[in-house]
């Protein structure tokens, strides 16, 4: 089977699988806003709809998107479903992190002053952003969107509860799931409604938090409450534990890591037992180790090493950003009320999850990378980037609408074009 033919059949029957979530009246309109995404690596819809060879007038594109007939939760839900075919392990990964989306206009859903925390050096402290929160799910390489959600500027809502919202209905589709998070969202309003729902939870933590040893059995019994807590974990305490040094592959380079672990009970989190990990990075051109940071993980059995290679996963989701913003037209998404704009974030999001598993599902030999990418030869790393450019030169301004069959309920990829075109036109 040719490459073309591989790709074609993948993309077939992955948006069958999530015409599922679609009304069947609008199934024909979705396809064509979803294969135009594929394709348009800007995020406004009409670059989406320019790309291919539309069949109805614009106003129907964007009454999909404004009367609410197309439910993003849903959509969501079923791109999980899918994602989850190709975890790498029996055990899903999911990672939680916000980012902020510069919007000049004061009068865009969600927009106010907000604090920016990347300190890049040409950029203020406070700007007016959007935040948006995003649940990931960790993949052999990189991490894709399943869900954002925009943060609204007054109201009872905030980050947290959304975290806590995101999280609560993955975890009915994947239970047993582990959670990645930051120290910003390590705290007992997100933490322990996730415990007991059986997730489990690996996050970074302040150096002082307030962690015990598990409390040692009594000989014989004693009036009152079983002991809860142990001896405090001290500094002395903490120094004194065995200390370790590994050579580990973390955020893509060899790093020379000290590890000290035990298992503590945690106190933010009403007596939890946890294994906690701090950890060092020997920096070579300073001489010099770093200053320790902690860690704790729910799954008291794991290593320190495996609790520091899961965690080090966590930091896809900023490569995830970074991509969705400069490449996927994060940026450009103007709608004027939060649900179309949550809604059109998750339609991008699931263009851009299917170039991703595209580019982990085909061998790399097989892309033609020589002519989209000639210069990248000596990287044969092939990105959602590269296959969104070979679609481009393949099937732009083709019709998809008639490609979906309504009384088989299966939507079939079209031929691609005859002669590729050489500068396809803006996407």
């Amino acid at each position: 089977m040719t490459f073309t033919a591989q790709v074609c059949r993948l993309l077939s029957e992955w948006i069958t699988f999530l015409l599922a979530a679609v009304p069947p009246r609008s199934r024909r309109t979705f396809i064509e806003l979803l294969c135009g995404c594929l394709m348009s690596q800007e995020g406004w819809v009409t670059r989406a709809i320019s790309i291919i060879g539309r069949k109805c007038h614009w106003t129907t594109y964007f009454k999909l998107l404004e009367r609410g007939s197309l439910k993003t939760q849903a959509l969501a839900n079923q791109l999980l479903r899918l994602v989850m075919q190709f975890g790498p392990e029996d055990i899903l990964t999911f990672v939680l992190d916000d980012t902020l989306l510069l919007r000049w206009s004061d009068r865009a859903p969600g927009v106010g002053i907000r604090h920016e925390h990347s300190r890049k050096p040409n950029r203020p402290r406070y700007v007016n952003a959007q935040c948006w929160v995003t649940l990931g799910v960790v993949l052999a390489r990189g991490v894709v969107a399943i869900r954002s959600r925009l943060v609204p500027l007054s109201g009872i809502t905030n980050k947290l509860s959304i975290a806590v919202a995101l999280v609560r209905v993955a975890a009915g589709i994947a239970p047993g799931s582990r959670v990645l998070v930051d120290s910003w969202y390590m705290r007992k309003r997100f933490v322990l409604p996730l415990l007991s729902r059986g997730l489990r939870i690996i996050g970074q933590v302040r150096r002082d938090t307030a962690l015990f040893l598990p409390p040692e059995s009594a000989a014989a019994k004693r009036r009152g409450r079983p002991r809860q807590y142990g001896e405090r974990l001290t500094q002395d305490r903490v120094d004194a534990l065995a200390a370790e040094e590994h050579h580990l592959t973390l955020y893509g380079k060899s790093k020379l890591v000290r590890l000290r672990s035990t298992l503590a009970v945690v106190r933010f989190l009403k007596g939890t037992l946890v294994r906690a990990v701090w950890y060092e990075f020997f920096d070579p051109k300073k001489q010099c180790w770093s200053q320790p940071r902690l860690l704790i993980a729910t799954e008291t059995h794991l290593v320190p090493t495996q609790i520091l290679h899961f965690y080090a996963l966590r930091w896809g989701i900023e490569s995830l950003f970074q991509n969705l913003k400069r490449w996927w037209g994060a940026n450009n998404h103007w709608q004027q009320s939060r649900r179309v704009l949550e809604l059109w974030m998750q339609v991008r999001s699931t263009g851009y999850a299917l170039m991703h598993l595209l580019a982990l599902h085909l061998l790399p030999e097989t892309f033609p990378l020589a002519t989209i990418a000639p210069w990248r030869k000596h990287k044969p790393v092939i990105t959602a980037g590269l296959f969104a450019a070979w679609m481009r030169r393949h099937f732009f301004g083709l019709a998809f609408r008639h490609a979906y069959d309504r009384k088989s309920e299966k939507f079939t990829f079209p031929t691609p074009r005859l002669a590729p075109l050489v500068q396809p036109g803006p996407a």
